[in-house]
């Protein structure tokens, strides 16, 4: 496996980590089963949009700004855990703060 990739996967474990920690805001477990289902959807959804991204530019403008738009995809394929487990982070914290 090249060196790179190695890299990616290990960046990739660590905001996994880091989301999960986040999301789990006074150890509810609903807020972490809230974060693996919105992640889950919002990567189908950004799956799809890709797909058709991808392609789109790949037929209309060529192979270059095809390989920037998946390359873009990647990074937010990649931070949705993170915006995610912030965003439940904060509503919960908000949600404590008004009870």
């Amino acid at each position: 496996m090249d060196v790179g990739i190695q890299v990616l996967v290990l960046l990739w474990i660590v905001f996994f980590a880091v989301s999960i920690h986040w999301a789990r805001v006074a150890n509810r477990g609903a807020s972490v089963a809230a974060w693996l289902g919105l992640t889950i959807v919002s990567w189908w959804l950004e799956a799809m949009f890709a797909f058709f991204a991808v392609n789109v530019v790949l037929f209309s403008l060529g192979r270059e700004a095809a390989v920037v738009v998946a390359i873009v995809t990647v990074v937010i394929v990649t931070l949705t855990p993170l915006a995610w487990a912030y965003g439940l982070r904060h509503w919960n914290e908000h949600r404590s703060a008004q009870t």
